[in-house]
C-alpha cells in the first residue's frame, strides 16, 4: 500500500516566545506607551495615534505586549485622576484617587489581551497550531498580517475607548489625535497600521521602526500644512463663533450647598441681564453653575426670563441640575422667549455624578438615547457636549451625523484645578470642533 504525501500549511513555531520573557522585556512596551501618552496629552495629541501604530510591532514580540503598551499609555494620560479624585472625595483621600487611576487604566487596556487572537483570525489562519508562538501563517489569506493588524486595532480600541460600556469612561483615546486631522488623519492612521502589520509579518522591524520615526516627523512638521483641521490644533484658530455669542467663564470654585448655588445665581443673573441689554444674542454659562433647578432658583433668574419674553431673539444657556423623580439631569437650561427648555446630557461623570448603586441623587445615564444633543439657536444647528462628554469618543460620534454648525463646551472643572485634566478636556473639544470644521464656544467654572 502506497502512502500519499499531502503538503499542509502550518504555523511556524518560535520556541523562544514560549519561554518566560525577562521583566525588562515586559517593561519596554509599557514604557513605550507611557512615553507616547506623556508626549501626546495634552499638548501634542496628534502624536497619540503613534500608540496604535506601535501595536502591530510589539505584538510580534510577545502576546502580552499590546496590553502592556496600552496600559502604560493610559497610566500616563490619566494620572490627573489621583489628585482630582482626592479633591472631589475629601473623605477618601489619596488612596481612592490611586485606585480610580490604576483600575480605570487597567480596564482600558484589558481588551488588548485579545489583540493577538484577533490578528490571527483576520489573517485567515484562525487560532490553530502555534499561531501565538510567532511567525505568520504560511497559507494565510491574501490580506496578510496588515489586514489582521488593522482589524485587531480597530476592534480592541473601539471596545476600550469608543463603544459603551467602557466607552463611557474611555477618555484620552489614541484615535482623538487622528480625529484632530479630520478624515484624512484617520485614513493615514489606518494605512500606517496596515503597512506596519505587513512589515512585521516579514520580520522587517528595522524598516518598521523607520516608518514610526517617519510618522512622528510627518505629524510634527508636515500634517499641519496638509490638513487644515490639524492646523487648528497646532495653534492656528478654529472658525470663530458668531458675533454676539458669549461664553462666560467663572471662578466660583466648589459650590458646596444649595445656598452657595443661590449666591452664585444672584451674582450671575444681573451680569447676564447686562450682557443681553448690551446686544449679545447668546449668553452661555458653565455646567451646573445654577445648581438644582428649583422654584427658588428660577425666581432668581426670573428677571432674565421676563426680559427674553419681551425680546424673543436673545438666548441664555444656563448649566443646572434638573430634578427627576429619583435623581437629576445634568443639563443646559435654554431660556428664550420667556420659556425654558431642558437640554440634557447623555453621559455624566461615573461615580461622582452617576452612581447606579444609589439611584437617589444620581444623575441619569443614557448613552444610547435617540434624542441628539442638539438645538436650534439664532438660525444655526448647535451641538453641545457637557463637561465629561468632551473627553469621550462616543457622544461626539453620535453627534456627527446631525451636521452641527457650532459646538458648545460647558464644564465645571473646580475639582481638577492643578491637574492636566482641564487642558485635556479643552484640547479634546477642540479636536472634535476641528473634525466637524465648526467653531467651539467654552464656558467653564474653575
Amino acid at each position: 500500500m502506497q502512502s500519499k504525501y499531502v503538503p499542509v500549511s502550518v504555523y511556524p513555531v518560535d520556541d523562544s516566545r514560549r519561554k518566560s520573557a525577562p521583566v525588562s522585556g515586559f517593561a519596554i512596551p509599557a514604557l513605550q506607551g507611557a512615553m507616547v501618552g506623556t508626549l501626546a496629552w495634552p499638548h501634542a495629541i496628534w502624536l497619540a495615534p503613534l500608540a496604535l501604530l506601535l501595536l502591530p510591532i510589539v505584538n510580534k514580540r510577545h502576546w502580552l505586549h499590546p496590553f502592556l503598551l496600552m496600559l502604560g499609555y493610559h497610566l500616563a494620560t490619566t494620572y490627573g485622576l489621583i489628585k482630582g479624585t482626592s479633591v472631589f472625595f475629601l473623605h477618601a483621600g489619596l488612596f481612592l484617587g490611586i485606585g480610580f487611576w490604576s483600575l480605570s487604566s487597567l480596564a482600558f487596556a484589558l481588551p488588548y489581551l485579545a489583540y493577538p487572537y484577533i490578528t490571527l483570525y483576520f489573517r485567515g489562519g484562525g487560532l490553530a497550531g502555534g499561531g501565538l508562538a510567532g511567525g505568520s501563517p504560511a497559507g494565510g489569506s491574501p490580506a496578510g498580517g496588515g489586514f489582521g493588524a488593522v482589524m485587531a486595532t480597530v476592534i480592541t480600541s473601539a471596545i476600550s475607548t469608543i463603544f459603551p460600556p467602557l466607552g463611557v469612561i474611555g477618555w484620552t483615546s489614541p484615535w482623538l489625535g487622528a480625529v484632530a486631522a479630520g478624515p484624512s488623519g484617520i485614513l493615514l492612521t489606518i494605512l500606517g497600521i496596515f503597512a506596519l502589520g505587513r512589515l512585521t509579518q516579514k520580520n522587517q522591524e528595522i524598516l518598521a521602526r523607520l516608518l514610526v520615526v517617519g510618522f512622528v516627523v510627518v505629524a510634527l512638521w508636515l500634517l499641519p500644512f496638509a490638513f487644515p483641521a490639524l492646523d487648528a490644533m497646532m495653534g492656528h484658530p478654529l472658525p470663530t463663533a458668531p458675533t454676539g455669542w458669549v461664553g462666560i467663564n467663572t471662578d466660583l470654585g466648589r459650590l458646596r450647598s444649595n445656598l452657595s448655588y443661590v449666591d452664585a445665581s444672584m451674582e450671575l443673573a444681573p451680569k447676564v441681564l447686562a450682557d443681553l441689554r448690551s446686544g449679545d444674542k447668546v449668553v452661555f454659562l458653565p455646567e451646573t453653575v445654577a445648581g438644582p433647578w428649583l422654584p427658588g432658583t428660577r425666581a432668581i433668574w426670573r428677571p432674565v426670563i421676563r426680559w427674553t419674553a419681551r425680546h424673543p431673539e436673545p438666548i441664555v444657556l444656563l448649566g443646572a441640575d434638573v430634578p427627576l423623580a429619583n435623581g437629576y439631569l445634568d443639563a443646559l437650561v435654554k431660556i428664550q422667549d420667556g420659556h425654558q427648555t431642558v437640554l440634557p446630557d447623555h453621559i455624566p461623570v461615573p461615580f461622582s455624578m452617576w452612581h447606579p448603586w444609589r439611584p437617589q441623587g444620581s444623575f441619569r445615564m443614557t448613552p444610547f438615547s435617540r434624542k441628539p444633543e442638539t438645538t436650534e439657536m439664532d438660525g444655526k444647528k448647535v451641538g453641545y457636549l457637557i463637561c465629561y462628554e468632551q473627553l469621550l469618543m462616543w457622544p461626539a460620534l453620535v453627534l456627527y451625523p446631525h451636521g452641527i454648525q457650532i459646538l458648545l463646551a460647558p464644564a465645571n472643572d473646580w475639582w481638577a484645578r492643578g491637574t492636566d485634566i482641564p487642558a485635556i478636556q479643552r484640547v479634546s473639544a477642540k479636536a472634535w470642533a476641528a473634525f466637524f470644521s465648526v467653531p467651539v464656544l467654552f464656558a467653564v467654572n474653575q
